[in-house]
């Protein structure tokens, strides 16, 4: 992954997927690979402030109020989880 800083805005390339949410999930599709990528509630939570640009801190403060987790907790789930968008070419 990228290093990215905690105070660096991350988002979802809007060119790159589709989605929608479908009862607290996001269903979404990789446009160059036709993927289907089916986001749980957790990760729904980040991948709605990603749709507008939001950064590591601000995702990590969005998990630990949302889900009461640990702050190291939620920032491994958050470097996981923006790691895998990464790799997938759907962040700019």
């Amino acid at each position: 992954m990228t290093d990215r800083s905690s105070s660096a805005a991350v988002r979802l390339r809007p060119d790159a997927v589709e989605w929608r949410e479908v009862e607290g999930d996001v269903i979404a599709v990789d446009v160059r690979t036709s993927e289907y990528l089916a986001i749980n509630d957790t990760g729904a939570v980040l991948w709605r402030a990603l749709h507008g640009g939001a950064t590591s801190a601000e995702l990590v403060e969005r998990l630990v109020a949302r889900f009461d987790v640990e702050p190291e907790a939620a920032m491994r789930d958050v470097e996981a989880f923006l790691a895998g968008l990464e790799e997938r070419g759907l962040l700019e």
